[in-house]
């Protein structure tokens, strides 16, 4: 249910009889007050206007229960109504697009549902839009503690006034924008990242998608080779330092998940492998070259080619897996949606932290080939 108010108001002042005109776009209805009764909450809104020559001046309206309108009443004090608004409650218009990227256009192709919403309902119309594009960005944006912060590598950071302002500016009252704005940033948070369904976000990846398909298909044993020639110009650059701490992360969470040595030779114990668990020496290669590979991305200038050589080692572990179910390396990665530029460059996705250890290796193959490519600005 939404307010509506149409017409002018007249108010004849009792001593003077001078008559004023009150229009319906002064009326600002907010919920103050009701209570619980049988068939539910009551609601009561009121529009106060203070009026220089007439004094309080108050419109009222209870909604009891949720949906009816139960009474209304107009409170002029000792002055006398000569012509009252048309005032009441009516249903919200339903609209065939409700997509909230679409607001702004609803609020300015509907004028009078717009001035008929209270302030309340704007505020929380406008605190929705925002968080459908926005989001904190500790959910997938990177974060590097030497360069004191996080990487917002596609875009921003954004301000809720600024943000608001520019959609909705002239469109809402600006009372509703300071409001939303409070209230976004009630926690505490002042800069905020793209969501998913931001332009910038969707740009972000559709520009990593083309540049990967762009990019010449080098093997990690050629990219050693470029490295080898000193070359990684790359090397400090916004994008590869956001890369290289996304990649940390995928390290972290997938050495968290490999298997443990067998503490007494693997033989003869109660609890023989499993199918796809490595063991033995194929463990004891894939956790050295992952030690040395975290150790150099965690240093203040990597070395290419340790990472690159060792990358190329972990294609056998996963060859190894791959293996077991009559695949490829290449198609083996590819079925865990490797990274195609993108999640190379952002935290760990939740979809990749669910994923088997050696789901985990194989993204993160892709994602070091990825880094390596930044690194050596290929």
């Amino acid at each position: 249910m939404i307010i509506y108010a149409r017409g002018t108001a007249i108010i004849e002042h009792h001593e003077s009889g001078e008559q004023f005109e009150i229009f319906d776009d002064e009326l600002d209805w907010e919920p103050v007050g009701g209570d619980d009764r049988g068939m539910g909450p009551e609601t009561i809104y009121e529009a106060l206007i203070e009026h220089d020559d007439l004094g309080d001046l108050r419109w009222t309206i209870s909604e009891y229960p949720a949906g009816v309108e139960n009474f209304k009443e107009t409170n002029v004090g000792v002055h006398r109504v000569v012509q009252d608004f048309d005032y009441g409650l009516e249903h919200e218009p339903e609209f065939d697009d409700q997509d909230p990227a679409n607001l702004r256009d609803r609020f300015k192709k509907n004028p009078e549902w717009t001035k008929a919403l209270t302030r309340a309902t704007v505020v929380k119309y406008l605190v929705d839009w925002f968080h459908y594009f926005y989001e904190n960005p500790a959910n997938e944006t990177p974060y590097n503690s030497r360069e004191g912060g996080y990487l917002y590598i596609k875009g921003g950071p954004y301000s809720a006034e600024e943000e608001l302002r520019e959609n909705f500016e002239n469109v809402v009252p600006e009372d509703a924008i300071l409001e939303a704005v409070e209230e976004i940033q009630s926690d505490g948070l002042f800069d905020w990242a793209p969501s998913h369904r931001h332009p910038d976000s969707i740009d972000f990846y559709e520009d990593a998608v083309a540049e990967d398909y762009a990019q010449e298909d080098f093997s990690f044993e050629e990219l050693r080779e470029i490295a080898s020639q000193g070359q990684s110009a790359g090397l400090g650059a916004e994008e590869e330092k956001a890369a290289r701490a996304a990649l940390l992360e995928q390290l972290a969470a997938l050495k968290d998940d490999l298997p443990k040595p067998a503490s007494h030779g693997g033989i003869g114990h109660n609890h023989p492998p499993q199918e796809f668990e490595l063991n033995g020496d194929e463990l004891e290669e894939t956790t050295q070259s992952l030690d040395a590979i975290e150790a150099e991305l965690t240093s203040n200038k990597p070395n290419v080619e340790v990472v690159a050589q060792k990358a190329s080692l972990l294609k056998k572990p996963v060859g190894w897996v791959a293996g077991k179910i009559d695949t490829t390396v290449d198609a083996f990665c590819k079925s865990f949606g490797t990274t195609l530029g993108a999640a190379a460059a952002v935290a760990v996705p939740a979809a990749i932290l669910a994923l088997p250890y050696w789901g985990k290796l194989a993204v993160l193959l892709g994602s070091l080939k990825e880094w390596l490519l930044l690194a050596l600005a290929l």
